[in-house]
């Protein structure tokens, strides 16, 4: 589907359990030992014993773990506190976990009661008080109570950033609020989700942002953009990514063979099919190494060496993890 909405511009891989990390939540990352599962914290320590036959990403204090094929949730001290009865299982936001059971897709809450009946084809995490769920051929969104408050003709899902869903109409994207009246016009192409009062959207063939109401704030003039995070944001012109900050100048030239998104204050960069880490003055902090490398989360990443190699690093470039899938 060429025109589905960019919730992101840039490739943003999920990492096996890096998760986004708020006050006193404890920080957890999944690795694999003898094809079991289990769960290491930010120094590299073994947490949680591998398992596991699959795990999700930890969220709000728990993930979801597979056993004799069916999902349930442990805790940071890996304690099974939903009992595996799923049929496939997501990850918590906002209080609440989609599940899926047999065909049908629903929400949890943290005590493992259904609060929204598996009656759905597909859904989305909830973002600001409101989920997409997928109703026939078209999308609407559902509150906590499973009431339909923005009804389902949408053909893609809506997913809520600073009070505005991107949504595509099947010809064109643009904004609705969170009563589902139309804030913008669907007028764009392509649409990316909004950061720092600023949405990156396609006009005339180029990248540019517009604020909440729609005005062009940063001309277009990128073959590619990415969100803004920190103040910044990654862009392409050309075959070279930089990075621009929130009035349109140039806060790190373009010298990038491809950027990701800053997140705690380092940002992904390739040169000559080697990933490194930059801080925001475009200096490096982790020289240009790996195949492939993540961002940043609770201060570790996930990196590459090669297919079967790879682990976790701190932000001095240091493994704390490291595994061979030879060995």
């Amino acid at each position: 589907m060429k025109n589905y909405i960019l919730a992101m511009v840039l490739i943003v891989l999920a990492v096996g359990c890096k998760r986004a990390t708020s006050d006193g939540e404890i920080t957890l990352y999944s690795v694999l030992i003898d094809k079991k599962v289990g769960f290491i914290d930010n120094r590299g320590e073994m947490v949680v014993t591998p398992q596991y036959d699959q795990a999700g990403v930890f969220s709000e204090g728990m993930a979801a773990v597979l056993v004799n094929n069916k999902w349930g949730f442990i805790n940071a001290e890996g304690e099974m506190v939903i009992e595996p009865q799923f049929d496939f299982a997501g990850s918590f936001s906002e209080g609440v976990a989609d599940v899926r059971i047999g065909t049908g897709w629903g929400f949890i809450d943290s005590k493992g009661h259904v609060v929204v009946e598996p009656r759905y084809y597909s859904v989305r995490r909830f973002s600001e008080g409101l989920a997409a769920v997928k109703v026939d051929d078209n999308w609407g969104c559902i509150n906590k109570n499973g009431k339909l408050v923005i009804e389902a003709k949408y053909a893609a899902p809506i997913i809520f950033a600073e009070g505005l869903g991107a949504f595509w109409d099947g010809k064109k994207c643009g904004y609705i609020d969170r009563s589902g009246e139309v804030v913008i016009a669907a007028q764009f192409p392509l649409v990316g989700l909004f950061s720092q009062n600023r949405a990156p959207v396609v006009i005339d063939d180029k990248w540019g942002f517009i604020d909440h109401k729609g005005s062009v704030v940063i001309e277009p003039e990128f073959d590619l953009a990415g969100p803004f995070d920190g103040g910044l944001a990654p862009v392409k012109i050309g075959a070279k990514w930089g990075f621009i900050d929130t009035l349109g100048n140039f806060a790190i030239p373009l010298e990038y063979d491809l950027a990701y998104t800053f997140a705690e204050e380092l940002a992904p960069v390739v040169v000559d099919k080697k990933w490194g880490y930059i801080d925001k003055t475009g200096e490096y902090v982790i020289e240009p190494q790996f195949a492939f490398a993540h961002e940043f989360s609770g201060g570790v990443a996930a990196v590459w060496e090669t297919r079967e190699v790879r682990g976790y690093i701190n932000k001095k470039g240091d493994y704390i993890w490291r595994s061979d899938l030879n060995k």
